[in-house]
């Protein structure tokens, strides 16, 4: 099978539900890896570019892929936990950025253990490392410029945080977590990792390994010991060889007139930039390592950059950069505005 770009992003935008609004927040498919947040609350306006009546209460809060926080369904963080748990000694270095020790996958089990054996009852992140440095393997813990001690590294304790069967309290201002009930106790070996490379094929594909490796933060090489030999078929994209699940159909989706799209929304985490904005200015834009800005996807493209603040406790207003003359953005500000219990909208540009 060959295909266009044109035709993968209309995909794409049909398979990450951005081609119409749901009722149903629960049954989304962006959900089957989780939905990354933040501390503006991203995920929220994630669910508004999909859901006519978005709302996170009924999901689960936790460090997951790339340590990074995600909404996920109850239900499913057990077996979720399972399939992240690294594989070998050299996928937990990559996904932990310390190449420290030979042993990093046995040192990461003796953290997520002693995490669970530590939160007995709501703690904050700073009250759970305290408690944790003295208790960790010494390959573990690092000098912290910004707090002046040394601690459990963060990436090691973000990646700790599920195994250890930790949800983030999302009313809390300050990262607090409290035990998930009924845990099973930290995963002994992965189980599968397999369902999540089709996960992530079904919402980003086609894509390939390396792509797979740079959204689960390990290496290539490692990802390669663990590519399905089964369930996937082959196509092109402009000539380029890439996978798809075997079960899932190109989808030729209406694209939408507007989106706004938060900077952590999953329609932006796939790891082909080039394909989704081969401008390389507005990659730089939209992708900045600080600061990252949202999207705004026009007829399947993206047209601009935005950023959101609340002002004067009861307006939400939006600060485009068009790549290209756009639409009125105003009814969906207006809808984020909603969704975050705001009384008005308002858009200007740079």
């Amino acid at each position: 099978m060959d295909l266009t770009r044109q035709q993968v992003l209309l995909h794409r935008i049909h398979q990450h539900e951005l081609d119409r609004r749901t009722s149903d927040a629960d049954e989304l498919a962006v959900f089957s890896l989780g939905v990354q947040d933040n501390t503006a609350g991203s995920a929220l306006l994630s669910l508004a570019a999909r859901l006519k009546a978005p709302a996170t209460d009924d999901f689960t809060v936790t460090w997951s892929v790339r340590g990074a926080p995600h909404l996920h369904r109850a239900g499913e963080l057990k077996a979720f936990s399972r399939a992240l748990w690294p594989w070998s000694d050299a996928d937990a270095r990559a996904r932990a950025a310390r190449p420290k020790t030979d042993d990093m996958l046995a040192a990461l089990r003796h953290i997520a253990t002693a995490m669970r054996s530590i939160v007995t009852k709501p703690m904050t992140k700073g009250d759970v490392s305290k408690a944790l440095t003295p208790l960790a393997p010494q390959q573990t813990v690092e000098p912290c410029r910004s707090c002046g001690t040394e601690h459990v590294s963060d990436p090691i304790f973000r990646l700790g945080a599920l195994p250890a069967g930790l949800r983030i309290i999302p009313e809390e201002k300050t990262v607090t977590f409290e035990r998930i009930h009924g845990w099973p106790g930290v995963p002994r070996k992965t189980a599968g990792f397999d369902e999540l490379v089709h996960r992530y094929l079904t919402l980003h594909g086609p894509a390939g390994p390396s792509e797979v490796a740079g959204y689960f933060g390990t290496t290539v090489r490692e990802l390669k010991k663990r590519w399905p030999k089964e369930g996937l078929v082959e196509v092109k994209v402009d000539g380029v060889t890439a996978w798809l699940p075997e079960d899932v159909e190109i989808a030729d989706a209406e694209p939408p007139d507007v989106r706004l799209l938060p900077p952590t929304d999953p329609y932006l985490q796939a790891r082909d930039r080039d394909l989704l904005l081969p401008d390389k200015a507005a990659q730089k834009d939209v992708f900045r390592i600080l600061g990252r800005r949202g999207a705004i996807l026009v007829d399947g493209e993206i047209a601009g950059s935005w950023q959101g603040k609340v002002v004067s406790g009861k307006r939400y207003e939006v600060t485009a950069t068009p790549y290209r003359p756009l639409p009125d953005l105003l009814p969906e500000v207006e809808l984020l505005a909603q969704a975050k219990g705001l009384d008005d909208a308002s858009v200007k540009s740079n």
